[in-house]
Order: C-alpha cells, then sequence, then structure tokens
C-alpha cells in the first residue's frame, strides 16, 4: 500500500511533467488520506480546500486548516498528514519553469525560494474568492487540454502566480489570515529537525526522548499522531530521499551512498529503498 502511494506520487508527476509541464489535481476528497514523503521536478502550489492536519517541507511543519496554500520548491522532500476520519479536500498544481515567460519567471519563482518565510499562506474574502475562481478556470483548460494549446493555461497559472506574489511580499493584514503555531507540538517540532539535520548518524529513540526530556513512548505517539509516520519509517525516508539524490546526481558506488546517508548495514539500505521507492537503487540510478 504505501510503496504503491509513493511511487504514484513520485514518479507519476515526474512522468506526467515530461508529458506537459503542468500537471494538476483539483480539489479531489478523501477520508483517510495516507501520503508517504515524496519529491518531484517542477514547483507546486498545494491547496487546503477542507479539513485539518499538518504539512511537512523538509524539517519544517505547518498547521494546515481549510483555505491554506502551500508552496514548495523543486525536489523538496515533503508531505501532507491530514487527520485521519475526518474528510480532507485539496489541490495540487505541478508546473515546470518553462511554463511561465522569461522576462517574469525569475521574479514569480522567487515565492518558492526556501528563504522565504512565508510558503504558508492562509487567504481569506475576495482574495480567496478571486483565488478560486482561477483555480477553476485553470481546471476547466487542463481537463480539456488535447490539442498541446497551453495558451490559456499559461495566462491562468500566470495571473494565479502573480496574486501569490502580492500576498508574499505586499500582502495587506486584511487579505491574508494570521497562522497560529500552538496546535504543532514544540517537541515534535524538535524531533523531526533533530531527525533531518542528523539523519546520518546512529540515532536511538532513547537518546532522542532523553534529549528532548520527554518520555520515549510518549514521543512515539505524539511523534506518529502528527507526522502519520512512526520515528523509524520518518528516518528511512528522510535517508532514502538524500540517497535518491546521490544516485541521480554523483557517480558515488551505491554502497558508499548507503553509508553516507546513515545505513549501517548495506543488505538493510537495498530492503528500506525498495519498500519505500518501489525500485532498487540501482534501477533508480539506471533511470
Amino acid at each position: 500500500m504505501e510503496n504503491t502511494t509513493y511511487q504514484s506520487t513520485d514518479f507519476f508527476v515526474n512522468n506526467k511533467l515530461l508529458e506537459l509541464p503542468i500537471h494538476m489535481k483539483y480539489k479531489e476528497t478523501e477520508t483517510n488520506f495516507y501520503m508517504n514523503f515524496h519529491s518531484h521536478a517542477g514547483f507546486e502550489i498545494y491547496l487546503f480546500h477542507e479539513g485539518s492536519g499538518y504539512f511537512l517541507i523538509e524539517e519544517n511543519i505547518y498547521p494546515l486548516e481549510g483555505n491554506d496554500m502551500i508552496l514548495i520548491s523543486s525536489l523538496e522532500s515533503h508531505k501532507s498528514s491530514p487527520k485521519l476520519q475526518t474528510p480532507s479536500t485539496r489541490s495540487a498544481i505541478h508546473f515546470l519553469p518553462e511554463l511561465l515567460e522569461p522576462e517574469i519567471r525569475e521574479r514569480f519563482l522567487s515565492v518558492f525560494d526556501r528563504s522565504n518565510s512565508h510558503r504558508h499562506i492562509r487567504m481569506s474574502g475576495e482574495r480567496l474568492r478571486h483565488f478560486d475562481y482561477l483555480l477553476q478556470r485553470l481546471h476547466e483548460e487542463y481537463a480539456r487540454l488535447n490539442t498541446g494549446d497551453l495558451l490559456a493555461m499559461r495566462i491562468y497559472l500566470n495571473e494565479m502566480l502573480l496574486e501569490i506574489h502580492r500576498l508574499v511580499f505586499n500582502g495587506e493584514d486584511h487579505e491574508v489570515e494570521s497562522i497560529a503555531r500552538n496546535t504543532i507540538n514544540p517537541k515534535i517540532e524538535e524531533a523531526v529537525k533533530y531527525l533531518s539535520k542528523n539523519f546520518t548518524s546512529d540515532i536511538s529513540l532513547e537518546k532522542l526522548a532523553q534529549d528532548l526530556y520527554i518520555n520515549p513512548y510518549y514521543l512515539c505517539h505524539l511523534f506518529k499522531k502528527t507526522i502519520g509516520l512512526t520515528i523509524t519509517d520518518f528516518l528511512n525516508q528522510t535517508r532514502i530521499h538524500h540517497a535518491k539524490r546521490l544516485l541521480a546526481n554523483t557517480k558515488m558506488p551505491i554502497t558508499e551512498i548507503s553509508e553516507a546517508v546513515g545505513f549501517n548495514s548495506f543488505s538493510y539500505f537495498g530492503r528500506a529503498f525498495k519498500k519505500i521507492a518501489g525500485i532498487t537503487p540501482r534501477n533508480y540510478r539506471n533511470k
């Protein structure tokens, strides 16, 4: 089940962007939605219309409520973690930079930059209604696309990015709702940041709980409830994500990559990689 989810998100999006420089999902509703950490080419506008939960980008946690927008840069590891047993509705727009006009490309893509502290936006009022209109029109064009003519989608996406750029850099207080972070347990934030920065080390649950001054069993329960993954699964997915980067962008031997990302056993690395990515490390590199 988990393998299929990961593969269908990671490889599916990349393959779709090879066919067209844009791919989107529109207002899909599920009650028990599960997603592994994944990353893909292109940029992503993630829209959470209904429900509640959390969203992770690398080591950062964002609380999710209705009318939230998350901006994700290319190849960033991320996952959504809506509360289970509660309906959640979301849209996602994946696109490649080539869909934007060259003279405005750098300006619009700056909103996705890792240095931007406003990649989590909660909209309301007229701004929200206008954005919903643009999203609907973009989806209508995407759904009827059969000629390869991307002009209309370019127009709506560019206007959407213009609105986002204005919100991020010139937004008025009455147009963007404030986002409280008190729903995120600070111990879980600390745990995620610690695991994300020290994934190459041999990390024990006891040592992690001791450093955070928290009971290890309570830490496990709280982590799974918030992130949607066990601590071991989160650590393995983080390590595999970095292994994929090394496989794709270096000629480092696979045995060395296994050690570099924190696996003490090469055979365990191979099993973990195939479980998460759906294929072996060697086949991933060949792809």
